[in-house]
C-alpha cells in the first residue's frame, strides 16, 4: 500500500526511500504549469459570439504554490 503524503512531515517520514524521491520528483515538476495566453475577444466562447476562432497560446509559467505548501523554496530544487 502506498504511502499518502499530505504534509512535509510526511514527507520527512519516508526519508530516503524510493517514495520519498519519486514525490520529490512530482513536487519539482509542480513548479511550472502551462497557461493559455491568447488574448481573447469580449463574449468569447458564448453561445452568441461570432468573431474569428482564436488558437490558445500555451506558455509555461512558473507556480511554486505547490512546493510552498510543503515548505520548500525554488531553491530547494537547484
Amino acid at each position: 500500500m502506498a504511502t499518502i503524503i499530505n504534509t512535509r512531515e510526511d514527507l520527512d517520514a519516508i526519508a530516503g526511500t524510493p517514495e520519498h524521491d519519486q514525490f520529490m520528483s512530482y513536487l519539482k515538476g509542480s513548479m511550472t504549469r502551462k497557461q493559455d495566453t491568447a488574448i481573447y475577444p469580449d463574449g468569447y466562447g458564448k453561445v452568441d459570439y461570432a468573431g474569428a476562432v482564436v488558437a490558445p497560446v500555451w506558455a509555461d509559467v512558473e507556480d511554486l504554490s505547490t512546493i510552498t505548501s510543503f515548505g520548500f523554496t525554488k531553491a530547494d530544487f537547484a
